[in-house]
């Protein structure tokens, strides 16, 4: 049996096991995609996350969730081929000689298909590759894109007055917040006692003679 299959016992035997798997796993994906994510904006994420950020980092979006129903969907597919193997062994002795047969249903030893690995736990690896790639290049993708002038623009206002600036709201943690301005190209993390409010679709707040003020150590000392 592979780990993937003594895995799956397991978790029939003990369903809690596998919900409590499922979210560390959920967890382990927010965490990755995070660090991608911030890394774009020179922002080091893990620095300013308490523990209680550490297992609620999957729970933020949902699309984690689809993500690691789509693993186990695509470990599923992938290991098709070798269970048609071995429910029908003569009619796959049969076709062994045709290469297109060879290719569409490879054999567990060859080495070219699962390198040495079983079948199942080479889908699974291989699903978790994919996944691991698809995050770093989504997180990636979004980052360029507030760094170029999208994303939520806010107007954040500190408890001196309003931060002046075309602020990007990037995300938040239990003790901070953090912004980004296109136009500086710099980021911003503020304490959350440091802030009196945040209005979505900000844009630039009026200058400091006109009841704006730039706020001054400590939260202005936070930016990047």
């Amino acid at each position: 049996m592979s780990v993937v299959s003594r895995l799956r016992d397991v978790f029939r035997r003990e369903p809690m096991l596998l919900v409590t798997c499922s979210y560390l796993f959920v967890s382990v994906v927010g965490l990755w995609d995070l660090y991608w994510f911030y890394r774009g904006f020179d922002i080091p994420i893990l620095e300013f996350l308490q523990s209680s950020d550490y297992f609620v980092a999957g729970l933020r979006r949902p699309a984690y969730a689809g993500l690691l129903a789509w693993t186990l969907l695509v470990a599923a597919l992938s290991i098709w081929p070798q269970r048609w193997r071995m429910r029908h062994p003569e009619r796959a002795a049969r076709l062994d000689g045709r290469w297109w047969f060879r290719v569409a249903f490879p054999r567990r030893g060859d080495w070219w298909a699962y390198f040495g690995l079983h079948p199942e736990t080479m889908a699974t690896l291989t699903a978790l590759a994919v996944m691991a790639m698809l995050l770093f290049h989504h997180g990636g993708s979004r980052a360029l894109s507030i760094r170029a002038g999208g994303g939520n623009p806010v107007q954040v206002e500190g408890s001196r007055g309003s931060i002046d600036g075309d602020w990007r709201m990037l995300g938040t943690s239990s003790a901070y917040v953090f912004l980004w301005e296109p136009a500086q190209q710099r980021a911003l993390v503020l304490p959350v006692e440091s802030i009196a409010g945040i209005q979505p679709g900000g844009g630039i707040p009026a200058a400091a003679g006109e009841g704006g003020a730039t706020p001054s150590s400590p939260a202005g000392d936070q930016g990047r």
